[in-house]
């Protein structure tokens, strides 16, 4: 049976299903026929309008990469997308009724950290096409939602990886057993990221790339800190100021986030990366996440 999802917490951040669709590569009109067919159930506003949370994607995805890339059908996918709600609770270190992404410390990351830089509003707003007075309203809690697109536009501005500002509270355990690491949805369809660290405010941010063949950040981005990444199975392409790298099962990259980069899955099979990088406050960059 699907998830039936009554309640929204109000600190939860939320998306809108043509955010959602957007994000995972199909149409708003899927997303309802997955729910028509018993494989999902959106929370909906007081108006009656749906709404997704971060985690919700990550099983939107899923159910997009079964039905659509492996051709599962309907009742295969509901057996591999049922809910497992207290399972993901305990694995996240998430009490029940918790926000697992909270927009009251989402939006004390985007004011702390555009003070900490001396930006005016102005400065930010027009950066990311957006007026002073929306975005003084996600400073300050003041919005229902907030568009991914706009927060990938800030993340730009400030040169971060959004995975950053989606970062949740300090958690003092040092072990992550497989599977319990946090998972983030970064906007890139076939791409799954998961933390295989528990500690968020440390310098240092492991990541597991899970990658599809074709799929990868294809665009030339750059961002402060540096970044390492081992391959532990496939093949990934990165191109780092214009030059192209073949990546095999084994190799390790490692380079400067300042310098213009890119990479996909250039394999035909799944790739799998550890990805850590850092965050060097010192660093000033003009470029993207």
């Amino acid at each position: 049976m699907a998830e039936n999802r009554k309640d929204i917490n109000q600190d939860e951040l939320c998306f809108t299903i043509t955010d959602v669709a957007r994000q995972i590569g199909v149409v708003p009109a899927t997303i309802r026929n997955w729910e028509k067919q018993g494989l999902f159930t959106a929370a909906r506003t007081d108006s009656g309008y749906r709404v997704y949370s971060v985690d919700d994607i990550e099983r939107l995805r899923n159910i997009r990469r079964y039905s659509k890339d492996e051709n599962m059908g309907i009742k295969a996918i509901r057996m591999l997308c049922a809910p497992r709600q207290d399972l993901v609770s305990r694995s996240r270190n998430v009490p029940p009724g918790e926000a697992t992404v909270s927009k009251k410390l989402l939006s004390r990351k985007w004011k702390e950290y555009r003070l900490s830089r001396g930006y005016l509003l102005e400065d930010v707003a027009n950066a990311a096409g957006i007026s002073t007075s929306y975005l003084s309203m996600i400073e300050n809690d003041q919005t229902r939602n907030v568009s991914f697109k706009v927060m990938q536009r800030l993340a730009e501005f400030y040169g971060e990886n959004i995975l950053y500002y989606f970062n949740g509270a300090e958690n003092d355990q040092p072990l992550v057993r497989p599977g319990e690491g946090e998972v983030f949805s970064i906007g890139i369809d076939g791409v799954r990221v998961q933390s295989v660290s528990a500690r968020k405010e440390y310098t240092l941010s492991p990541m597991l790339y899970t990658v599809q063949a074709g799929a990868g950040r294809k665009n030339p981005v750059r961002h402060h800190g540096d970044e390492f990444m081992y391959v532990l199975a496939g093949q990934v392409k990165i191109t780092l100021a214009g030059r192209e790298h073949d990546l095999q099962a084994g190799d390790s990259f490692s380079f400067h986030s300042r310098e213009p980069h890119s990479w996909y899955n250039s394999g035909r099979t799944e790739a799998k990366i550890l990805w850590v990088y850092t965050h060097l406050e010192s660093v000033v960059s003009s470029g993207g996440q």
